[in-house]
């Protein structure tokens, strides 16, 4: 466990600094990165050198090795960082988009005159609900 316990601390401390990286200020995104990644190489290289055995590679072969694997895993990392927060900013486009329709473009084109206040009225109730939660 002990052994296991380093790497996965260091793995985690490099995906919060990453996230926290957007909330910070322009000036410190790059060395935040920095720092995230060098956390994530750190982390993996240690957890592949804790399952990796040694057996048949000379000691540089095995360090290379270990250390491309790391590489390789914290690009996968970086990916998949970029991949989570291009996905949540879609969702918020189509959400947008959609509450646009809702509120903009249904009352005037497809609801009748005598009802659309009783549409904005229940819209309202679902807004302000969606709003509480």
């Amino acid at each position: 466990m002990f052994s296991i316990s380093l790497p996965l601390m260091a793995i985690s401390s490099g995906l919060i600094i990453k996230f926290a990286k957007n909330i910070i200020v322009e000036d410190f995104k790059k060395t935040f990165e920095y720092i995230s990644n060098t956390f994530l190489l750190i982390g993996f290289f240690f957890m592949v050198y804790t399952f990796a055995p040694m057996y048949d590679f000379s000691i540089y072969t095995y360090y290379a090795i270990i250390l491309t694997i790391a590489v390789i895993l914290t690009l996968i990392a970086n990916l998949a960082h970029k991949a989570i927060l291009t996905t949540e900013e879609r969702l918020k486009n189509i959400i947008s988009k959609l509450f646009d329709f809702i509120i903009l473009e249904t009352p005037r084109k497809h609801v009748s005159e005598e009802k659309q206040i009783d549409y904005v009225i229940s819209y309202e109730k679902i807004i302000n609900e969606i709003g509480e939660e």
